[in-house]
């Protein structure tokens, strides 16, 4: 088989163009060589891939499946090249980040802040995410890393333990009073007498709550179910319920004294936090400098008490 790029390249031109004489002038070829490559590319495949007719040309089935994988090789290609090239000068290019919204609120600062500062050639774009669409989104190439909360089943996926942080239970201003600096506790046993507002249970904090309740058989029935963040912070501080979040989406909230918390004890209630990307091409080096760059950005964070949770180190 003798396939290569300009075959590909022809072969979506003439998609694009609906007609082989228009397509042949949009690539500066002779209309008899580009009807050539189209007829060698269907007798390599075996298969016709345009329906002729007065009117031009239009993609048969097979056609229209390869348009799709054409395109998506070419690109690829291009990505290659283009990571290469940027491999012997410094990281730049479009670099997009996903956060779930918690964590938006802890990283998006210092994240853009130092991206900035240190290489001005990246392309930064941060999107904030439900933790559980970061995966798929990684996969199809929307974002090219991603901060999620649990491993999700997918292969194409690597991902790389950051930290562990901790979940506390939020209620109104008062209602959880503290001991000095420190938050008072609440057996997570005592929980389900709480009216509790809680995310979905397609969320990815309801479905770590929801394995939590089964193992030691309690029963929450939430009274509401919000899955923004935002949203659940400001209904508890109008004195509608109370939920369970990671400490460090509620920290600042906490000080300020808009909201009470309380230690979650026997056992205490925390989740892993991971740096996920794509493990079907290597890393740019614009990715792998915004890694270290998230690692940084979690040691500081961590070590300073902004973000209560421990470093933690697959292996």
């Amino acid at each position: 088989m003798s396939i290569d790029l300009r075959n590909l390249q022809c072969f979506l031109a003439v998609c694009a163009a609906g007609s082989i004489s228009k397509a042949a002038q949009t690539v500066y070829i002779a209309q008899p060589a580009m009807s050539m490559h189209i007829k060698g590319l269907e007798e390599d495949l075996g298969l016709q891939l345009f329906e002729r007719s007065a009117q031009g040309v239009k993609p048969t089935e097979a056609g229209l499946r390869l348009e799709q994988h054409a395109r998506a090789l070419l690109a690829q290609l291009a990505h290659a090249l283009d990571d290469v090239r940027r491999m012997e000068t410094v990281p730049g290019g479009p670099l997009n980040v996903g956060l779930p919204q918690s964590m938006a609120k802890l990283l998006t600062v210092p994240l853009v802040k130092g991206t900035l500062a240190r290489w001005p050639q990246v392309r930064l774009q941060v999107t904030e995410l439900s933790t559980g669409y970061i995966p798929q989104q990684l996969l199809q190439g929307q974002i090219d890393i991603g901060i999620t909360f649990q491993k999700h089943g997918s292969s194409g996926v690597v991902y790389e333990l950051l930290a562990e942080e901790t979940l506390v239970l939020i209620a109104p201003p008062g209602q959880l009073a503290a001991k000095g600096k420190k938050l008072s506790q609440v057996r997570l046993a005592s929980l389900a007498h709480y009216p509790l507002i809680l995310p979905a249970p397609e969320h990815g904090l309801r479905i770590l709550l929801d394995k939590l309740s089964s193992v030691h058989r309690l029963q929450w029935v939430p009274v509401a179910q919000v899955n923004a963040i935002h949203q659940i912070i400001d209904l508890v501080a109008d004195g509608v319920g109370c939920s369970l979040l990671s400490y460090a989406s509620v920290f600042q909230e906490i000080r300020s004294g808009k909201l009470s918390a309380a230690e979650i004890t026997d056992p205490a209630i925390s989740r892993p936090v991971y740096i996920a990307r794509r493990c079907t091409d290597g890393p740019s080096m614009a990715q792998s400098s915004v890694c270290n760059l998230l690692r940084a950005i979690t040691a500081e964070l961590i070590g300073d008490g902004r973000w209560p949770a421990r470093l933690m180190k697959e292996g």
